[in-house]
This record gives C-alpha cells, sequence and structure tokens, in this order.
C-alpha cells in the first residue's frame, strides 16, 4: 500500500493533542514503536514563489532507531518530536538531546545530524522556503542557533502541525497556500514559545518584558529609548540587543508602533482634534505626526478618521 496512505491512521492516532502529548511529553524511555513512513511533495506555483512563502513538502515518520548525519538541505524545514528520545547536533548548537514535545528547524546550507538515542522516536516534518523565510531568519525569527523549542504542554504547535500535514495531504491547487498561511502562524507561534511571551513566558528576558510594560503604559507620555535603558539600569545598548532579539523590533520602532496605535484609537472612536490626538500620543509636533501617520497608514489622520469613524452619540 502507498506509505501516504498511512497518514489517516497516524492522524487518527495521533489528531487529539490534548490526548497524544502529555503522553509522549513525558517518555523519555525507548518503547517499541511500530515502524511507518509517508510523505507528500508539491511545487510551488510561480504565484506562491511571489507571495514568499511555500510549503512543498510534508511528511511523518515512525523509526526504531537510526539517524540522518551530516545533511545539508537546499531548504528549510519544521520537525516535530512527536514520541521517544532523539539526539540534535549542528554547527551552530552542538549537541543535544531532544524530547517528545519538542520542534527543531533545519537551515538551508547547515549541515545538521538527528536520530533515535538510544531507541525509538516518531516525528513529523515540514519542508519550506521563499523570501518570508529568508526574511524570518534575518530578523532572528527562525535561529539557527537556537533552533531548538519545547513547547511541553502548550498543545497549539501540534496542533498546528497537524493541521499543515492535512491540508497538504488533501492535496488539489489551495493545497500549497493553505499549508503555506498555516506555516506561517506556526512560526510566528514557535517564536512566541521561544522568546516567552507565548504561555507562561518562563523564556522572557525579564528586562524586555519590564521595557514592553513600560512602553504600553508610557509611550504616549514621551518616552525616550535611553530614558527607558536607563529605568531598567541597563546600557542603551545592551537593551537595544536584547529587546531586537526578543521581540524583532527596535526598541524606538516599537514604541512609535505603540503611539501610533493609541492615535488610531483616538482618530476613530473620539473627536479630538488631530492636533489634539498628536499630542496626547506623545508627539510634540502635529506636523511631524501628520506627515508620520501618512508616511505608515497611506492616508492622512483625517481620511484615516474619515474611513473609519462611526456615529457616536
Amino acid at each position: 500500500m502507498d506509505p501516504v496512505l498511512h497518514l489517516p491512521g497516524l492522524i487518527a492516532q495521533m489528531a487529539k493533542p490534548t490526548k497524544f502529548l502529555p503522553e509522549f511529553v513525558k517518555t523519555t524511555d525507548a518503547r517499541p514503536l511500530t515502524p511507518q513512513h509517508g510523505a507528500r511533495y508539491e511545487i510551488p506555483s510561480a504565484q506562491q514563489e511571489q507571495i514568499g512563502l511555500w510549503v512543498s513538502g510534508v511528511g511523518y515518520s515512525v523509526s526504531n532507531g537510526g539517524a540522518t548525519m551530516n545533511r545539508t538541505l537546499g531548504t528549510y524545514a519544521a520537525v516535530l518530536v512527536t514520541g521517544g528520545r532523539m539526539f540534535f547536533e549542528s554547527a551552530p548548537t552542538g549537541r543535544h538531546t531532544v524530547l517528545a514535545g519538542t520542534l527543531f528547524w533545519l537551515f538551508p546550507t547547515i549541515a545538521h545530524s538527528y536520530g533515535g538515542e538510544g531507541g525509538a522516536f516518531a516525528e513529523r516534518w515540514i519542508l519550506f522556503g521563499g523570501k518570508v523565510a529568508d526574511d524570518f531568519e534575518r530578523q532572528g525569527v527562525l535561529a539557527p542557533a537556537r533552533c531548538l523549542v519545547p513547547f511541553r504542554e502548550n498543545h497549539e504547535p501540534a496542533r498546528l502541525v497537524e493541521h499543515v500535514q492535512e491540508t497538504f495531504f488533501k492535496g488539489g491547487p489551495l493545497a500549497v497556500p493553505l499549508a503555506s498561511a498555516l506555516l506561517h502562524q506556526l512560526i510566528v507561534t514557535m517564536h512566541g514559545i521561544a522568546t516567552g511571551f507565548s504561555g507562561a513566558g518562563e523564556n522572557a528576558d525579564p528586562v524586555v518584558a519590564q521595557a514592553l510594560a513600560i512602553v504600553e503604559k508610557e509611550s504616549t507620555g514621551g518616552l525616550l529609548p535611553e530614558t527607558l535603558a536607563e529605568r531598567l539600569h541597563v546600557g542603551y545598548s545592551t537593551l537595544r540587543r536584547r529587546f531586537k532579539q526578543q521581540t524583532g523590533y527596535a526598541v524606538k520602532e516599537y514604541i512609535l508602533r505603540v503611539q501610533l496605535r493609541r492615535a488610531k484609537e483616538l482618530l476613530a472612536f473620539t473627536k479630538m482634534p488631530v492636533e489634539q490626538v498628536a499630542e496626547a500620543t506623545g508627539f510634540a509636533d502635529p506636523f511631524y505626526f501628520s506627515r508620520l501617520f501618512r508616511e505608515r497608514e497611506g492616508v492622512p489622520p483625517s481620511v484615516f478618521r474619515t474611513h473609519q469613524t462611526r456615529e457616536l452619540e
């Protein structure tokens, strides 16, 4: 039988993360697993390549041993460990033991090795590529040195991987774009878990977490990045580096985004003049505010208000 046709049975076995993952996250022994495997591949269309993110293949493997050694892919990959105990090794990470309930990223041009560590293991994988993936790597959202992301009792990653695979295995003209949209969500979700800004936040940099809280509360009061660093008792260059690494934003850019977000809310839901909106959101110069707003939003504040305003009693 075509191994692809085994996927529904595997999905039936693992389709409910709330039942499956807690058991396997705790599995560190070498219990025998029934060997099985399957895969499906597609060639992204020119339209999907223009969009900049595509899934080109998905698959699964359940093995009682063996390893992939010193392999270099020509594409990105996400590998979800769904059972057993594995090792992973690459130049940026060194060698690590990997348990079920972990997702790791593979990168084009970076050699890697992984396989069972003393027994059986099970995996699901997704091949992907595109300019968006390259941009995610440049921004540090996908980072070769931080490619191992354990997610413990958070079932969302397993659900998303399963959804990507089910969508892709169904086939049809929408298989690639639908799977690629879900992949985008998976990448951002895993970045949130890796940085600590999803779930309990145990991986979050405490300085960055405090910085975010202050920005949310005080950005409209003319908060400056240098002042923020002083309040947190760290050098500005240190804050800038750690903030960028964790959030993907420069400190100044993030403050600006919060200011503009609040300005949009005031324009849409109040009758405050534009000059007062500028002042209320921390912009001393209303002309600068209007010019910046137009550059970022594509329309002046007055036009945004016309588009968004509802009848106010």
